[in-house]
């Protein structure tokens, strides 16, 4: 290989993500999840590793042993045998084995869904460095996003503490018209992008909201260009003592902002500012809150919808396979 295509591919990894997790990776993987079976935590033959959110840098399974290679309604990307058990991984971006490679690697042909036991881990993993973390998973956290120790391998800025704290949840595009729904050509017919921000409040103190001096709420980053969120709750927020509270939010109109985005990639270039580059301006309790909100990456799509509410389509984040698709082969609707 010359070196000119070498640098072009290293580039492609750094701007669009590598595609493909190097052998290196799963291996890593595995070896954070033997500690389970060697302490008798895991016991089945299968052990299961199913994505719930990837970005860029980072994974996030949720690990858990059964007694078939088959996990949920979906069959496993890669299966991997060390020390007499099966290693099976499911990703959201890559697609999955057949029925007849399952069958040729672990000689299990029918596809049966059910674990042999309750007990579930969370294993945080960098795709590029050493970066991991297993925790167990618990009945106490009521979401995903709430498990702190995997806040570094999500996307958005990380909350300095898990006491008080806000999560970018969801959004979704409404278009001018419904009659476009060509990925390129959403740049000319975004409207506007709606969705959740969620506010944690773990203190023993309420916390009471105000937008800032500027009027300003939350803000969507690019360069120069910025795309100012309304709340549509009334202000002030209160969110009291051990509690949390969803906001709703839509864009304020600035068709330049959709304007000078990429017209190839229209919605990737547009997911990553508002995982990676939205940050609050409120005020809490007459204090400046400046931070950059994490986002929740186990939210793996969003809705295109008309200006009336009703949604015309899914839209899968880059690169993750429709999981209504694999559903269908399944179960019938």
């Amino acid at each position: 290989m010359d070196r000119t295509k070498a640098i072009l591919i290293c580039l492609s990894c750094i701007l669009w993500g590598c595609t493909h997790r190097s052998n290196d990776f799963y291996q890593r993987a595995i070896n954070y999840v033997i500690p389970l079976v060697d302490s008798g935590y895991i016991v089945d033959d299968y052990i299961h590793l199913y994505e719930l959110a990837t970005n860029d840098s980072n994974s996030v399974y949720e690990i858990s042993g059964m007694n078939s290679p088959f996990s949920r309604p979906e069959y496993p990307s890669k299966i991997i045998r060390e020390k007499g058990k099966y290693f099976c991984f499911t990703e959201l971006d890559e697609p999955e084995l057949s029925a007849e490679q399952v069958y040729k690697l672990t000689n299990q042909y029918n596809a049966t869904f059910e674990s042999s036991n309750l007990d579930f881990w969370l294993l945080g993993i960098s795709k590029y460095k050493k970066d991991r973390v297993l925790i167990k998973d618990s009945t106490v956290r009521v979401r995903l996003i709430e498990y702190s120790d995997l806040w570094p391998y999500l996307s958005g800025g990380k909350p300095n503490d898990n006491a008080l704290f806000m999560c970018l949840s969801s959004h979704n595009l409404v278009l001018s018209r419904s009659d476009t729904l060509i990925p390129d050509s959403l740049i000319f017919y975004i409207q506007e992008v709606s969705g959740e921000i969620d506010i944690y409040n773990r203190t023993d103190s309420a916390f009471v909201f105000f937008p800032d001096n500027q009027g300003r709420t939350y803000t969507v980053v690019n360069g120069i260009d910025t795309l100012e969120l309304f709340i549509q709750e009334s202000f002030p927020v209160e969110v009291a003592p051990h509690d949390s509270q969803t906001l709703h939010y839509v864009s304020k109109k600035n068709k330049s902002f959709f304007q000078n985005l990429s017209t190839n990639h229209t919605w990737d270039a547009l997911y990553r500012l508002f995982s990676d580059s939205t940050f609050c301006f409120l005020k809490a309790n007459g204090e400046n809150v400046s931070i950059r909100l994490l986002h929740n990456d186990f939210r793996i799509s969003s809705k295109i919808m008309d200006d009336s509410g009703k949604v015309l389509d899914e839209l899968w984040n880059e690169r993750v396979f429709n999981k209504e698709e694999r559903l269908q082969r399944f179960f019938s609707y």
